[in-house]
C-alpha cells in the first residue's frame, strides 16, 4: 500500500511540474519577464494567481491548476 501511494505522489510530482512549467509560459506571454521569473520562484502564489486569471480565458489550464492546488495537500500528507 505504501508503494501505490508512493507512486501516486511521484506521479503528482511530475504533474505538477508540467503544470508549473505551463504556469511559467504563461506568466513569460502575459507578465513579460519579471512576470515571468516571479512566477518560476514563487509555484504555489503564482499557479493561484495565474488560475484566477486565465479563468474564462485558458479554462483548461485553470482547471488544471485548480486540481492540482487542492490535491496538493491530501497527496503531499499520504506520500510521505
Amino acid at each position: 500500500m505504501k508503494a501505490i501511494f508512493g507512486l501516486i505522489g511521484i506521479i503528482f510530482m511530475i504533474t505538477a511540474t508540467i503544470t508549473h512549467i505551463w504556469t511559467v509560459i504563461i506568466a513569460f506571454s502575459e507578465g513579460g519577464f519579471f512576470g515571468g521569473v516571479l512566477s518560476f520562484l514563487l509555484p504555489f502564489l503564482s499557479e493561484i494567481y495565474w488560475m484566477f486569471q486565465m479563468f474564462g480565458e485558458n479554462d483548461g489550464y485553470a482547471y488544471t491548476a485548480l486540481i492540482h492546488l487542492i490535491l496538493a495537500i491530501p497527496i503531499s500528507m499520504v506520500s510521505r
